[in-house]
Formats: structure tokens, sequence, C-alpha cells
């Protein structure tokens, strides 16, 4: 179905995209990002020479668990109408799985108004994979050390 498939996070950018769906398929949990993600001009699947950015993309968590938070409940995030701004995010890593934890802004949208908020996502997971299509232009930091001089 895609593509590019990678399990290189050192050369994936989720800064200032947005998750805006997240469905369960099986035991995995795949983080969509209708409009892309970034891949560094760095990576071994982008031979552009620049950093890009991907048309639709997203991420499967592996034999994935949400794991819940006081203000998040998981039922409630995939059947809302949302969108995550990722703002940062880690991977930390044992023998077993890993934790993968996105903070950024949650915006929520319903027949009672717009929400904002503060969020943090978290899940675990046995393995995850970032997946695309295509490129659709430069990334945004792309060129920025040389427009900063």
């Amino acid at each position: 179905m895609w593509k590019y498939e990678s399990c290189d996070s050192e050369n994936i950018s989720l800064h200032d995209h947005h998750i805006d769906k997240i469905f369960v398929n099986g035991n995995d949990i795949w983080l969509i990002f209708s409009e892309g993600f970034d891949v560094v001009k760095t990576h071994p699947l982008n031979d552009t020479g620049k950093s890009k950015h991907t048309t639709t993309s997203q991420i499967i968590l592996r034999n994935a668990d949400f794991i819940e938070e006081e203000e998040m409940d998981f039922v409630s995030l995939i059947n809302s109408t949302f969108s995550f701004e990722v703002l940062d995010w880690t991977m930390e890593r044992n023998i077993e799985n890993g934790v993968i934890t996105l903070n950024g802004e949650f915006t929520e949208w319903s027949d009672t108004g717009v929400k904002k908020e503060f969020a943090q996502l978290k899940f675990t997971c046995s393995d995850f994979l970032f997946c695309w299509n295509d490129y659709s232009e430069d990334a945004w930091f792309e060129g920025w050390s040389e427009r900063s001089e």
C-alpha cells in the first residue's frame, strides 16, 4: 500500500504536523497525518538531496496500546473530530517494546464548539513504521541555515 516504509525515527520530523485520524487495526494503531510529515535529507529513502514534506502519511504502531491519561479517553479520541499538532515526541525502547510519547496541541470540534488544550498522547508498541507515498514540497526547515545567515 505504501511506496516508502521506514523504522528510521532519527530522520523523520513530526514537529508542527497534525495527526487528524487514529485507527485501530487488529493489534496495531495507525496515526494518520493527512497533510504529511517531513523526511530529512539524510534519510536513506530520500534521494532528493533536500529535506522534503510528504503527502498523506502514517505511523503504524505494531502490537500497540494507548496509555490512558486522565484527560484523554482513547475510545472518545478515535470517535471524535480532532487535530493533534505534534510539538515534540520521544521514543523510549527496551528489549520487549517501546513507549512513544507525543506532546502537542489538541484541538477537538464538537456540537458544543472548539476545545484547544495542550495534551500528551502516549502509546506502547513492539515496533513502529513510518509510511508515505510521495513528496509534495520542501520541508519547512529546508534551507533554514542559509536563510538565517
